[in-house]
């Protein structure tokens, strides 16, 4: 180890406290400006619209490690068929959905700069009682809260209207002369919808069976906010899981067997949007009743253990029960999926009972007969469990969560899981001026970049690209200094806990694959 790397070693031991810091919401931001994560999109053009966000080289590859861990822990590992549905959708879609008539969020306009706000959303804001004000309530009791809260428009103080209802969806011109009635679908679970069909005719399906994909939504928000956390255009991972209601309670035993004592974090309707959650066993939840049947508590528990993978602790965590005023117009059954962050608690899934509320409005809507058939030749409407993922949010979340602010000398961390960083390592000549140096570290580079994301840099001190390598997540860097050249080894520094090892170059990309996998851990390497 060189003068510089244990300098270093000795400022981040004696300035940085390893345990997670609660960051801001503003040090995150200013972290994703600052590194290109996420920023603005056409940010160079005056009049572009807000609620639309743009995701720069570190963060496209963060969101993409997000979605590839949920495929393969939540669509691979549960034998779920994957789809990737057209966003554009004619409006028949829409209208046996319900959306055209019932995705509307509650409105009230300033009466002297005309100036749109969400009426429940501006309550919790201003009264600061969150959870009371909800988007079902009536518009005469939210107009009722308006007035005796006594609000007024937050940008001039001018007086607010009367709370109306205003229709989410995003229109789409298509078609030249002919245009077609279309809109933008502002949830990805309808392309799923649409898909039923040929999938039970065409994939073998046999029930219960998830149908998954992951992509854009469009949603015009009245006023886009928090970058990421309320926009237009969004990402979704969405499943739907197709189920016998009769048969509810019968699913795999050996896949029971893994979850039932696992301990979901539970808020119950009436304890109110601040109460903490409580673990309680899958098996407990079937039978006290708190959801329907095992099928549901089995999907919950592993969703809880994908974002657990995420990083997330489980007292951060958090299925919170909606009641009926709360719940979408199509659930029969709601918990809404929540992490704790500076800004609260962050709703990031929507876990919904559908029933067969789906699959009826579009077999009315299309006249085509969207029941599943049993091998005996009897016919029933599947119902649906969904569990609806906020990608983007998610990725906000995942970032707050990891990020560590460094004190005094001590550099700012982003504490990432391995699996969803954006790098798997960094590559550093010890000495750039020195061109036996530089040749071998390129040697290295060139021998894990065939498997293995990493990035090689020669600029600055070594200290400086450790540095940039922490913030974005990375979660080793590897130095290639003169004992290399002698030994045929490398230098392996671990991001979280500053720790170094010399590792043989033959055998380094086996040590990172099983780092990465979490078959080995750097204290055991």
């Amino acid at each position: 180890m060189t003068k510089e790397q244990k300098k270093e070693n000795k400022v981040n031991e004696k300035n940085f406290d390893r345990t997670f810091f609660k960051s801001s919401y503003d040090d995150v931001i200013n972290l994703a400006l600052r590194r290109s994560l996420f920023y603005p999109a056409s940010e160079i053009y005056e009049n572009a619209p807000a609620g639309f966000y743009d995701y720069g080289p570190y963060g496209s590859a963060i969101k993409r490690k997000v979605v590839e861990l949920w495929r393969k822990e939540l669509v691979q590992r549960e034998g779920f068929i994957e789809i990737d549905g057209a966003i554009t959708m004619p409006a028949d879609v829409f209208a046996a959905s319900g959306h055209l008539t019932n995705f509307n969020d509650p409105v009230t306009q300033c009466k002297k700069c005309n100036t749109i706000h969400r009426a429940d959303k501006l309550l919790a804001e201003k009264t600061g009682r969150e959870g009371e004000f909800k988007e079902a309530m009536s518009d005469a009791d939210l107009t009722k809260a308006l007035r005796e809260n006594k609000l007024v428009c937050p940008k001039d103080k001018g007086e607010l209207t009367d709370v109306r209802r205003f229709n989410m969806m995003v229109k789409a011109d298509i078609g030249v002369s002919n245009k077609a009635d279309c809109y933008m679908r502002p949830e990805s679970c309808q392309s799923i919808f649409t898909n039923w069909q040929r999938m039970i005719k065409t994939m073998r399906v046999k029930l219960p069976k998830g149908i998954s994909q992951t992509g854009r939504v469009f949603r015009n928000e009245i006023s886009p906010r928090q970058t990421l956390l309320r926009t237009v255009e969004f990402t979704q991972m969405e499943t739907e899981v197709f189920f016998d209601p009769k048969k509810i309670n019968e699913i795999d035993q050996d896949k029971w067997n893994e979850v039932e004592n696992y301990e979901l974090m539970i808020v119950r309707a009436n304890e109110g949007f601040e109460a903490k959650p409580k673990p309680i066993k899958a098996s407990e939840v079937v039978k006290n009743k708190i959801c329907s049947g095992k099928l549901i508590a089995y999907y919950m528990a592993r969703t809880q253990q994908l974002y657990e993978k995420y990083g997330f602790s489980l007292e951060n965590i958090r299925f919170r029960e909606l009641d009926s005023e709360e719940r979408a117009f199509y659930a029969a059954e709601a918990f809404d999926f929540e992490v704790m962050t500076s800004l609260g608690w962050l709703e990031l899934i929507a876990n919904n009972y559908r029933t067969d509320y789906d699959i009826k409005g579009h077999m009315k809507g299309s006249k085509q007969d969207l029941q599943f058939v049993t091998d005996d030749g009897s016919k029933f409407i599947p119902h649906i469990w969904e569990i609806s993922i906020g990608t983007d949010r998610t990725v906000y979340a995942v970032l707050e969560n990891s990020y560590k602010p460094g004190k005094g000398e001590a550099k700012n961390i982003l504490s990432l899981p391995p699996k969803i960083a954006p790098l798997i390592a960094g590559v550093f000549p010890l000495l750039s001026n020195k061109p036996e140096l530089v040749k071998k570290a390129k040697e290295v580079y060139n021998i894990l970049s065939e498997e293995l994301e990493v990035f090689y840099d020669e600029t600055g001190s070594i200290g400086k690209r450790y540095a940039r390598m922490d913030e974005i997540g990375v979660p080793w860097c590897i130095t290639i200094d003169f004992d290399s050249l002698e030994k045929q080894d490398v230098t392996i520094r671990d991001r979280d806990s500053g720790e170094q090892k010399r590792i043989k170059i033959e055998k380094l990309a086996y040590v990172l694959y099983y780092l990465l996998t979490g078959r080995t851990s750097f204290e055991k390497i």
